[in-house]
């Protein structure tokens, strides 16, 4: 639904059209999931995508869970970080999930690319650790579009009943539900351009 709603810029967080907030709390209710179609603007884009090339990746396990490449640490993740980690983003997100009060964001950068064996299984992100994470977020940094990839959430009572949400605009990002009572994976990425993204969780205080 959402362009512009909220813009990460140099400047920091711009928060546009808030009259639109109240949609977007209405489709999360429902949908359990908001796409920003234009999270990251470009001069910020161009920046983030340049320090992840002179980056390195590494192969990345949570047993039982996913395989992926993770993004050694770097500036691009460094940028990022200071991005997500702001009262304005924090009320943004607030403000659309109605979740508990936020002390921090946590992430990291991965890759998932075609020729390298990658997996993500069904998980619900609240076990162990996860019992303070509020609501998921994911960026897309990818260069070139992708195939496949999409990421997808479900209730556990209700399995068939799956919530499709492709992200495959370079800055765009999408906001999701963590709960108990909830599932999410992202699909194999497939063709021959690779999918990178920066994703992690808003956790309480």
């Amino acid at each position: 639904m959402d362009d512009s709603v909220v813009v990460a810029t140099r400047r920091g967080i711009v928060v546009q059209a808030k009259e639109r907030i109240a949609a977007l709390r209405e489709e999360f209710a429902q949908r359990h999931a908001v796409r920003f179609r234009r999270f990251l603007d470009r001069d910020l884009l161009d920046r983030v995508q340049d320090e992840i090339d002179s980056g390195a990746f590494a192969i990345r396990e949570d047993e039982g869970i996913a395989i992926e490449l993770c993004l050694e640490p770097s500036r691009a993740l460094d940028i990022l970080m200071f991005v997500m980690n702001t009262p304005q983003m924090f009320d943004v997100v607030r403000a659309i999930s109605g979740c508990a009060p936020i002390e921090a964001f946590a992430g990291r950068i991965y890759r998932f690319d075609p020729a390298v064996h990658h997996r993500d299984s069904w998980h619900d992100d609240t076990s162990g650790a996860g019992a303070s994470r509020l609501a998921g977020f994911s960026l897309n940094l990818s260069r070139r579009t992708y195939c496949g990839g999409t990421f997808q959430i479900r209730e556990k009572g209700r399995p068939d009943d799956i919530v499709d949400v492709d992200n495959t605009g370079a800055g765009g990002a999408f906001l999701f539900c963590i709960a108990p009572q909830l599932q999410h994976r992202v699909l194999p990425v497939e063709g021959t351009n690779a999918k990178t993204a920066f994703a992690g969780w808003f956790v309480a205080k």
